[in-house]
């Protein structure tokens, strides 16, 4: 088994303990990637875009290829685009079911959008993977977590929730 082939499985098997995953890692590493293609034998996965990347710039080649990119990752996936769309969801209507969220970068969003993905955390789904380039930017939801998931080029570091907020209250204490 090569590197990606076991980050896959890992983050996998790691899905199967925890609901609330926040992916991590530096740019470049397959955060977005590996998490879909660990998904591809799910049903019922929601991707929640964002046209920003995580320092706060637009996709380097726009935000409709980068969709496109994403399609191309997972073709069944459902995909929520813009902020209107992510904020009309009633995602109350898939708790029991065996839907799987995708909420690909957290910086950059509103304050409503925040507070739409803390309802989301605190609901009973199977899965809610969020996906940050750096784990201070979690930290108004650092609390709904169960699990981070940091990839590297050649594997994957499980941490719990308390070394998140650890890691919150340090770089961003005024968000924790």
């Amino acid at each position: 088994m090569d590197d990606k082939e076991k980050i896959i499985s890992d983050i996998q098997e790691i899905s199967k303990r925890f609901r609330n995953i926040v992916v991590s890692g530096e740019e470049g590493v397959g955060k977005i990637t590996n998490t879909l293609k660990a998904l591809q034998h799910a049903s019922n996965v929601y991707y929640v875009g964002n046209p920003v990347d995580y320092i706060g710039k637009p996709r380097p080649k726009g935000y409709d290829k980068y969709i496109n990119y994403i399609m191309s990752l997972k073709s069944d996936m459902r995909i929520i685009a813009n902020e209107d769309d992510i904020l009309s969801l009633d995602f109350s209507l898939l708790e029991g079911s065996d839907a799987t969220l995708v909420i690909d970068e957290i910086y950059g969003r509103s304050d409503a959008q925040l507070v739409k993905i803390q309802e989301i955390l605190d609901s009973n789904l199977r899965n809610v993977f969020l996906i940050t380039g750096c784990l201070k930017n979690i930290g108004r939801i650092v609390h709904g977590i169960n699990a981070v998931l940091m990839l590297t080029p050649d594997g994957v570091l499980l941490f719990d929730k308390e070394f998140a907020v650890k890691v919150c209250t340090i770089l961003r204490p005024e968000a924790v």
